[in-house]
């Protein structure tokens, strides 16, 4: 019977020590915390190294001592090789004895994983080469799923892009329907009495500016229950914007409608009067003032007071300064007596609403002004905060508005545009995406020069989406004529895009085809791609058809199914069925056939890191990481801030190789503390996400958890674009590990395990520890528990001199009766020593062992030279180690490292300690 509720940390943590046999394992050891062993995220240069390391391991004997294997991103790769070998062998003791230097090699139908990933070093196409059918397999599944991605997002793009166009429609109706009349005499005539029909409609006279009148009246309404010292009803983000802002821009949207549409025919005026469009928003303004004391629960004696106060002078300044703006848009932007300065409806639309918010703002300046000895500073800064949120409501229309009616014609103005366009968008959407993956990359976003780095970051992405926009508006204007013309449709005169003689409009002519396509051919465009983009959302799992999916087959063909003993590949694709298996198949797993003194088979249990990402946090101290930390074990799937659930049902049963391919989802639009919106935004479009959608652990995805990924595609996809990933909706974003922490050491220390060797193989040329500061940073602000180098024991590290480092991991900080704990930090570097043919492959590669994270198609010299880089790593740190447990290693790395120091002894928990 599954849980109802989700699991918390302290119960999963029972069930894995439970399940690790930790209890007892090692006698003389502290039995309540476990050893584990980390392996750092890197992508294959990382699984390579760590793979030496590990036989290194198994050569001392240490490897079968671990209770937990914790890996990140392409760690995950051997973690999963490990987990899945010591399932099928019957234990990590049956694994250990095969790594270990000397071991005989596998014998007539037993599997060879090391053999295995010799084959598939260059896992994602084995067979490389220009004309090699791995590589074109490769091309053809990205621009598949590219395409599917494609039919879901860009329906969606181009409704955003139909919505500014269906408001103009609305301003710009009489033309298109009385354009024989209005243009008869080449100067459009708004006062031809045919215009009347539009002008005394019920629609204009009545609903128009009733509807716009309410809407302004309650959205001053809520502002007056929401301001502190007034109402003060207390709110989020989310009631200000459907109570306030929206109201308020409805209200400015609908006025704006009206003014277009009555002062036609024989309303027709060169201007209209000042007082009247003021009173527009005053009367408004002062119902709802006392509308708010009416049906406010104060005292009735505090109403009067407020009545006869301060604010009832303010509130209709407040609404003099919008209907001002009002007064000024409508009669000196939209009208002109020089028809040479007057604006197209795709310019005012553009600029029109903005004006008016703006207007708006001043209005607030003065009632902030004319209230201040009332309002305190609690009122002066909500408002600020309001009307802060107001102007980018009035910046955010103005930029898409301003890409979709007004860019288009002056890129189709110009001959030599188009084509300087597409490269631009090409180039910089290559340039954004490219510069993100790569820039998620530990240690590799100091690459290249500072310029360079900003144009990437900064430049390139505003480039394509201006690009972009341009192109999905004028891709608007060829869909619409095209269905005005189909057959069937050609006859229905309302329908046609005619220019104002009874012309064809060509799709250059873009103001052409903005102001004279009907609203019902309009409405018959929006609702198609509505049906399109409902019927692609439901159809298409954008984790199947993302690279995800790619990259897991393929990870799981060279890594996990290495110990696959009885591995049957299809004859074309070269893909085995029985490869992959469920993550939860590892915790069932009986006793060990070594013997009933040998660990337990689930031991080590493998804990593989994921990011949750929260690009839009809801904690402020988080917006600099963006992210949290995720875990999937054999046992359950989740995170402490929202809860596990089990592994057997979460996400339809996630897989190991699921759960590794997540892991080392490096390329994703959400990317933890390397997330940007505007690349995010490129890699969706351009569907560069290895990371998967899954339901939320928490109560939010009571019920969804189970669930391979969303059921409709859409909502996902507009989170992930616009950067809104968070852990309070249905589905989460689920991304690399190493977008949150790169070496798998946070979750071990949440677990108090008391000996940790970390295998750091994250790309870091220049040795700054950019992934051990952050997993310091990260214990100490999150666990409370500092994690102390030693200056001796640190130094090697510090000098190139030494292969590892050793540090104290102070839980008594938080517990002072828990023991502390020790980390033994192992960095991939060359001293000298290395055997010939790794230094011979290090004096043609500079850059070896440190060869970007974006090279994921190792050849046989690469591959052999990290893994006996790995193995020599470990030889070396352990020379002299005569055997035992962990704390015979912590003694004998301390009498190695404090050998030149003349002590015999560990140091004084009172000595200076330094952090890296």
């Amino acid at each position: 019977m599954l849980p109802s509720e989700p699991l918390s940390f302290e119960q999963v943590l029972a069930d894995e020590r439970r399940e690790t046999g930790a209890l007892g394992v090692e006698p003389g050891e502290d039995a309540s915390a476990p050893a584990a062993l980390c392996i750092s995220g890197g992508g294959i240069r990382s699984a390579t190294f760590a793979l030496g390391a590990v036989q290194g391991l198994a050569g001392q004997g240490l490897l079968e001592r671990f209770h937990y294997l914790s890996t990140v991103s392409g760690g995950g790769y051997l973690g999963g090789l490990l987990s899945a070998w010591a399932h099928r062998a019957g234990g990590i003791d049956e694994v250990a004895a095969r790594l270990r230097p000397g071991a005989p090699a596998a014998g007539p139908g037993e599997a060879d994983p090391v053999g295995h990933l010799r084959e598939y070093n260059s896992y994602l196409s084995p067979r490389r080469g220009a004309f090699s059918s791995d590589t074109w397999t490769l091309v053809a599944t990205v621009l598949r799923n590219v395409l599917l991605n494609w039919l879901v997002l860009l329906p969606v793009l181009l409704l955003a892009a139909m919505l500014p166009r269906l408001y103009l429609s609305v301003l710009a109706f009489p033309e298109q329907l009385f354009r024989k009349v209005l243009f008869a005499n080449g100067a459009p005539d708004y006062a031809a009495p045919q215009l009347n029909a539009v002008s005394d409609s019920l629609w204009v006279h009545e609903v128009l500016p009733v509807a716009s009148a309410l809407l302004f009246a309650y959205a001053l309404f809520n502002i007056l229950r929401y301001l502190p010292g007034v109402g003060g009803r207390d709110h989020g983000r989310n009631q200000f914007l459907v109570n306030v802002l929206s109201p308020l821009a409805g209200s400015v949207l609908t006025f704006l409608a009206f003014d277009s549409l009555f002062f036609l025919g024989d309303n027709f005026t060169d201007y209209s009067q000042l007082p009247s469009v003021v009173l527009w928003t005053v009367v408004p303004a002062v119902s709802a003032w006392i509308a708010f004391l009416l049906f406010h629960r104060r005292p009735l004696r505090e109403r009067f007071r407020l009545l006869f106060g301060p604010l009832s002078l303010s509130i209709p300044f407040l609404a003099a300064g919008t209907g001002a703006a009002a007064w000024i848009t409508t009669n000196y932007v939209l009208w002109s007596p020089d028809p040479a300065a007057d604006v197209t409806w795709a310019e005012y639309v553009t600029i029109g609403p903005p004006l008016i918010l703006f207007g708006f703002f001043l209005g607030a300046v003065l009632f902030g002004g004319l209230s201040s000895r009332f309002l305190s500073d609690r009122d002066r800064e909500w408002m600020a905060r309001a009307v802060g949120n107001v102007l980018l409501a009035a910046v955010g229309w103005l930029a898409v508005a301003g890409m979709v009616l007004v860019v288009p014609r002056w890129a189709l103005d110009r001959e030599w545009i188009d084509g300087v366009l597409a490269v631009v968008g090409s180039a910089s959407a290559a340039v954004s995406a490219i510069g993100g993956w790569l820039g998620s990359g530990s240690g590799e976003g100091r690459k290249g020069g500072a310029l360079g780095r900003w144009l990437v970051a900064k430049i390139a992405p505003l480039l394509f989406v201006a690009s972009l926009a341009a192109g999905l508006a004028i891709l608007t204007d060829v869909l619409l004529l095209a269905v005005g013309r189909l057959p069937g449709l050609g006859g229905i005169s309302s329908l046609q895009v005619l220019s104002a003689d009874g012309a064809p409009v060509g799709w250059r002519q873009h103001y052409e085809v903005l102001h004279f396509s009907s609203p019902l051919l309009l409405v018959a465009v929006t609702l198609a791609l509505a049906l399109l983009t409902w019927v692609a959302a439901r159809f298409i799992n954008i984790n199947t058809f993302s690279l995800h999916g790619m990259y897991r087959d393929r990870l799981v063909r060279a890594y996990l199914g290495a110990s696959n003993p009885e591995r049957s590949a299809h004859g074309f694709t070269g893909f085995a069925a029985g490869d992959d298996l469920p993550i939860a198949e590892l915790a069932t797993q009986a006793g060990s056939s070594a013997g009933p003194e040998s660990p337990p088979s689930r031991q080590p249990l493998h804990v593989v890191n994921l990011t949750l990402n929260l690009v839009a946090p809801g904690r402020l101290a988080w917006q600099q990481r963006k992210a949290a930390s995720f875990t999937v074990t054999p046992l359950a799937a989740g995170s402490r801030e929202l809860g596990y659930r089990p592994a057997e049902s979460y996400g339809g049963g996630i897989t190991l190789g699921t759960a590794v391919a997540i892991s080392g989802a490096a390329a994703s639009p959400s990317m933890g503390y390397h997330s940007s919106p505007l690349v995010s935004f490129i890699m969706t479009l351009f569907n560069a996400r290895l990371g998967a959608w899954l339901g939320n652990p928490g109560p939010a995805g009571a019920g969804t958890w189970r669930e391979a990924g969303p059921r409709s595609a859409v909502r996902s996809l507009v989170k992930e674009a616009l950067g809104l990933t968070s852990d309070r909706s249905e589905y989460v974003y689920l991304s690399d590990g190493g977008h949150f922490e790169n070496l798998g050491l946070y979750e071990m220390v949440a677990r108090r395990c008391r000996f940790i060797v970390v295998l750091d193989g994250g790309c870091d040329p220049e040795f700054a520890y950019d992934d051990l500061g952050g997993a310091l940073r990260k214990i100490r602000i999150d666990l409370g528990v500092p994690i102390e180098f030693e200056d001796r024991l640190m130094r090697p590290l510090r000098e190139r001199s030494g292969r590892c480092a050793v540090a104290s991991i102070r839980y008594s900080a938080v517990d002072p009766a828990a023991p502390d704990g020790t980390l033994v930090y192992v960095k991939p570097m060359l001293l000298g020593t290395e055997p010939p043919d790794v230094a011979s492959y290090a004096a043609a590669h500079p850059d070896f062992p440190h060869q970007g994270t974006g090279d994921q198609w190792f050849d046989e010299s690469q591959t052999e030279s990290y893994r006996m880089l790995g193995l020599t790593t470990i030889e070396e740190i352990c020379r002299g180690f005569e055997g035992g447990g962990f704390d015979d290693l912590h003694r004998h790395l301390e009498s190695v490292y404090l050998e030149g120091e003349g002590r015999s002894t560990p140091p004084s928990p009172s000595a200076p300690l330094t952090t890296a």
